[in-house]
């Protein structure tokens, strides 16, 4: 509705002008399109006599995509299949009508299905938009050339621009790093596997009747390494607080809800994104997302930490850094056990002392033992720091990314409510709803939007609608204008980087 006003006053300004109105007015029927759709999405189904519709699941990929808040201008969806002919696709910040060319703005170097907001006069060029930038591309004339196809179906993982990793067709999304996120499994698994079939067994065989043979201690261990890898699965596959892009050419409407614009407690606008992103949120350069109540992206875990993930991402640090200890205790003890029933008889040639040779003689029999052991001990003294940190940013009512920027040397804390309500509130509060489809591997129809509108163009090109902008005050360093993609840029796997 914002933008939709703001429309209308573009419409009703004293001296507009000619090519503006028309922009605008195309513009405006496409969103006052959109608002038909508002209320209750609904996809056409065949019938015999009587065109029958059905309503369409809020949380549904088929509702995500064709959502007027996210695609408040949206036309159609135009797919861009890369291949070795063809391996990249030129986007321009206008069409290419004469030699001295559209200005090439940024290359798509994969396939993907982005959204179109409409074509220019010859009906050659789409104006689509890769997350919340918008340039021009070629739609593809003839099958030897390059360009764009518009679809009439396409999976939730196509249109996807952030630069996460989808497992089994799209059911399990991870971070930008995934592969990163397999090794810490293997890496895991690995230590799980080597503690209950190398070190149990040997404290077992030492018939040690108070250490971990005891049941109690035998199934916490088994319980502590069940938990980790479940709150490592949990932080890495759950949606940290991601706010969806606008993919319109259009900069959204300031939010009026008396925040401050600006600064590091007030919305910030994302040129990215297109969004004006709320306090405390960030722009993820791994993931290429904002996410809401950004705290840190972590390589291990492969995803951001943010609002919605951040208290299992706590859970799994306790079980991990708790099931570490318990590993190099376990390996101490089994050396313990080892020196104290070493029967050695020293020689006059032994230089060192009765209790070193021991020692020495220990480690030497267990040389397997005591580099896991090691390697366990730095394991437990880095997660248990780390642990011990996020404690402190919870009892603070902070962020990683607040606390190393310092935030609140000079600014009020208003989440700071004392150290026990902190902890109430990260641990127990209710987890706000996502705002992704719940499921990335649906199919997405295509619904009828009617023909394309067609964008006047003047200036050798630009839209002057497009590059109108409003005197907000803007904290980002990036450009605010929406309409191009900066000069250097290139989309490459869906990051604009």
């Amino acid at each position: 509705q914002s933008m939709y006003d703001y429309v209308r006053k573009k419409l009703s300004s004293p001296t507009p002008d000619a090519s503006d109105s028309e922009d605008a007015a195309a513009v405006a029927a496409v969103i006052e399109q959109q608002q038909a759709h508002e209320t209750t999405l609904l996809l056409p189904t065949d019938d015999d006599n009587t065109t029958a519709t059905k309503e369409i699941p809020p949380h549904s990929a088929q509702a995500f995509y064709f959502s007027p808040d996210k695609n408040p201008t949206l036309q159609r969806y135009y797919r861009f299949t890369a291949s070795p002919l063809t391996p990249f696709c030129a986007l321009h910040k206008r069409p290419v009508v004469d030699a001295n060319g559209g200005g090439v703005t940024g290359l798509l170097r994969r396939s993907a299905v982005l959204p179109s907001h409409g074509t220019d006069s010859t009906g050659n060029w789409v104006l689509v938009s890769v997350g919340g930038r918008s340039g021009w591309a070629r739609k593809k004339q003839r099958a030897q050339e390059t360009g764009f196809v518009s679809v009439d179906t396409f999976r939730a993982t196509e249109g996807w621009m952030g630069n996460h990793m989808f497992l089994c067709k799209g059911k399990i999304m991870l971070g930008s790093d995934g592969p990163l996120f397999l090794f810490t499994n293997g890496l895991l698994l690995a230590g799980i596997l080597l503690y209950f079939f190398l070190i149990l067994p040997k404290l077992a065989s030492a018939h040690d009747p108070h250490w971990l043979v005891h049941p109690i201690a035998f199934w916490s261990s088994i319980t502590l390494s069940i938990a980790s890898f479940a709150f490592l699965w949990i932080s890495a596959t759950m949606d940290p607080g991601i706010l969806p892009a606008v993919s319109s050419p259009l900069k959204p409407a300031v939010p009026s809800d008396n925040v401050p614009l600006g600064g590091p407690l007030g919305y910030r606008y994302c040129s990215t994104c297109n969004i004006f992103r709320p306090p405390r949120s960030k722009h993820c350069n791994s993931c290429n997302v904002c996410v809401s109540k950004f705290d840190h992206h972590c390589p291990w875990v492969g995803n951001c930490i943010g609002e919605r993930n951040h208290v299992y991402f706590f859970y799994f640090l306790i079980t991990i850094s708790l099931f570490t200890i318990l590993v190099t205790a376990s390996c101490v003890r089994l050396l313990v056990l080892k020196y104290e029933r070493m029967d050695y008889t020293p020689s006059p040639s032994d230089i060192m002392p009765l209790a070193l040779c021991k020692i020495y003689k220990s480690i030497m029999s267990m040389p397997i033992v005591v580099i896991f052991g090691i390697f366990a001990l730095l394991c437990a003294w880095s997660l248990t720091s780390l642990l011990l940190f996020h404690a402190l940013i919870i009892s603070l009512a902070q962020t990683t990314n607040e606390r190393v920027r310092n935030v609140y040397q000079h600014y009020q804390n208003d989440a700071h409510h004392g150290c026990w309500r902190n902890w109430k509130s990260a641990l127990c509060a209710k987890r706000v709803e996502s705002l992704l489809p719940r499921d990335f591997s649906e199919i997405v129809t295509c619904r009828d939007c009617g023909p394309e509108r067609e964008w006047n163009h003047h200036r050798g090109g630009d839209s002057q609608l497009l590059q109108e902008d409003d005197d907000d005050d803007d904290d980002d360093d990036s450009p605010i204008y929406n309409n191009e993609l900066p000069v250097h840029t290139q989309v490459n796997g869906g990051d604009a980087v």
